[in-house]
């Protein structure tokens, strides 16, 4: 592996910037799994791909596109009526955001 191995304290650095609960019983299988991971990246760096044209789309057809279409939508007073708060005629969005008022 080329960097640091990922121990239970990286995984729980990790979580808490991700926001994600972990329980007790998955920190060291995480950690497990995102070690396999990493190697696995580091194998796939040693594959010698001097013949390999670079690839900038792996998409060989073009999308199918629709035609635009001008449709009418939901008034604002149809938008507002199924939410569950409305403050100063808007939605009313909670914090959710440590320390943000």
């Amino acid at each position: 592996m080329t960097g640091p191995a990922i121990d239970r304290a990286r995984v729980l650095h990790i979580a808490k910037l991700s926001a994600l609960s972990l329980h007790e019983s998955e920190i060291d299988q995480l950690a497990n799994d995102l070690n396999a991971i990493v190697k696995y990246v580091d194998e796939l760096g040693e594959v010698d791909l001097s013949q390999v044209p670079p690839t900038t789309q792996v998409q060989f057809e073009a999308s199918k596109w629709r035609a635009d279409e001008v449709v009418s939508g939901l008034t604002h007073e149809q938008a507002l009526a199924a939410s569950p708060q409305v403050e100063h005629g808007g939605f009313a969005v909670p914090v959710f955001v440590e320390g943000a008022s």
